[in-house]
Formats: structure tokens, C-alpha cells, sequence
């Protein structure tokens, strides 16, 4: 188990480009491949009872191992997870439907055509694939953000799309990770971010985090939606472009979270 990173760079961007670090014992990968194809497409229409986002790259994984330890992120295991029950497509609607029945009589043809028999927003409340069983911390979290904001050299860093779709031309629903790896600790973000044009937004995010030398790792849930309207004053005169920035968007968000899971697990 060395204390050295070596850097992990293993097949090609044609078959599927894994890259990442191996580190205190941990291994932390994040596979690049193609999209997925019309085969590929079906199927997950066929398996998870609903017509797919525009673009699906069901080949990207982001792994985090260590010893018999393994947690991973996927797109098809995150689809499995979007709400396809026959009322499931009303639920914007009803906790909407002042914005809804504007937007609808403002652009009725385009809202219309995402009205459909599942969760045209593809909403996912996916936390990663692992067969551990976390213990849930009733204390507070257990990210040091602090140490998250000191200048540390970046040892490794990706970015890893899922899944996206502009839902008609009617916002933007997108599924994607960020992870980076410091001397001290790793962090990994899976955020899914969705905007409904006049309607609202919603974050759902996933940290893994653990420092290195400690025997846990860390798993934090947060689910934060507001009004459309909300995000749209704080911007201003500002660029509207940045309406798209989830980065920004989250920023701006309200603190206190719709739902909150904190999870950790201890690691040999």
C-alpha cells in the first residue's frame, strides 16, 4: 500500500477510456466511452419502462475501491431509479400548477408533448452502486469543508456525463460527475441538476468524501428545489447564460436542504 499516487490510464476513447489514481490503498477510476447506440437505447426503453434522454453514455463509470470496499456510479442504475408510476408525470403540475398553467398557455404545443406516463424530468435520487451497508450519522457532516478550500495540489481531476436531456426545448435535465483527488482526501460529486424554464429548479447531490489516514468514508445526500422564479430574481440584470451554470445556480440555491442523508461507513 504505497503513499506515492500512480496514475491510471487504461484503454481508448473508441472502447472506453478509464483514467485515474491509485492511492493509500484506494483506486479511483472515471471510464469515458461512446454514447449509447439505438440498441443500446432500446433496451433501456425495454428495461426501465421509459423512453430514454436524448443522450445516455451507459458505458461511463466512476469507481471509487478500496480493499473489498467498492462504490460506483452509473447511468443505467440511476435511470432505474426515475419514478415511471402512472402519476408520476402530474407531480410537477400539481406542486406547480400556477407556473404550469402559464407556461402551458404561453407555449401549450411544446408543454403538452412532455406530458407523458412517467418523470419526463428524469429525476433520480441515485446515490451510487455499492453492496456496503452505510450507518446513517445523526450528527453533523462529516465533510470538512474547510480543508476542501485549502489551496492543495489537484492530483487528479475528471468530469463524467450520465445522462441529459432539454426536455422539449423546456429546460435541461443532466446527470454528471466531478471528482478530484489532494494529497490529504478525495471528493466525488454525482449532481443532478434540472431546470424547468419558468417553472423551477432542482439539485439533487451525492458527496463521497473521506481523508486519507482515517478509517471511514463519508456519503451526503442533499435534495434542494425552489421556483424558477426565485433563481431568475437573484440573477438580476445579470447574464442569463448563467441560468445554465449549475454552479452558480447551486450557489444561489436555499441552504436548507428538502431532504438530507448523511451515511458513513468504516473502512479497514
Amino acid at each position: 500500500m504505497t503513499s506515492e499516487p500512480v496514475l491510471i490510464k487504461e484503454g481508448s476513447l473508441k472502447e472506453g477510456l478509464t483514467q485515474g489514481i491509485s492511492l493509500h490503498g484506494w483506486s479511483i477510476t472515471s471510464k469515458k466511452a461512446s454514447i449509447c447506440n439505438s440498441n443500446e437505447m432500446e433496451r433501456i426503453q425495454k428495461d426501465y419502462g421509459l423512453p430514454p434522454p436524448e443522450m445516455v453514455f451507459g458505458n461511463n463509470h466512476v469507481t471509487v475501491q478500496k480493499g473489498s470496499f467498492k462504490l460506483s456510479f452509473g447511468a443505467y442504475e440511476a435511470l432505474k431509479m426515475v419514478d415511471t408510476s402512472s402519476t408520476s408525470s402530474e407531480k410537477i403540475k400539481v406542486a406547480y400548477s400556477e407556473e404550469w398553467t402559464r407556461k402551458s398557455s404561453a407555449n401549450h404545443t411544446d408543454v403538452k408533448d412532455v406530458v407523458k406516463p412517467y418523470d419526463w424530468t428524469y429525476t433520480t435520487k441515485y446515490k451510487g452502486t455499492t453492496s456496503a451497508e452505510f450507518e446513517t450519522n445523526h450528527g453533523d457532516s462529516m465533510i470538512d469543508i474547510n480543508r476542501l478550500r485549502k489551496q492543495e495540489p489537484i492530483l487528479f481531476y475528471d468530469e463524467n456525463i450520465l445522462y441529459e436531456d432539454e426536455l422539449a426545448d423546456n429546460g435541461t435535465a443532466m446527470l454528471m460527475i466531478r471528482l478530484r483527488v489532494m494529497p490529504s482526501c478525495f471528493l466525488v460529486l454525482q449532481r443532478f441538476f434540472l431546470r424547468v424554464d419558468d417553472v423551477l429548479f432542482r439539485v439533487n447531490d451525492t458527496r463521497l468524501y473521506h481523508e486519507f489516514g482515517n478509517d471511514y468514508f463519508v456519503r451526503e445526500y442533499t435534495s434542494k428545489e425552489v421556483h424558477y422564479n426565485v433563481i431568475r430574481q437573484k440573477l438580476g440584470r445579470g447574464d442569463i447564460s448563467l441560468l445554465n451554470d449549475q454552479n452558480w445556480v447551486s450557489s444561489v440555491m436555499p441552504e436548507e436542504p428538502i431532504e438530507y442523508v448523511k451515511e458513513m461507513i468504516k473502512i479497514n
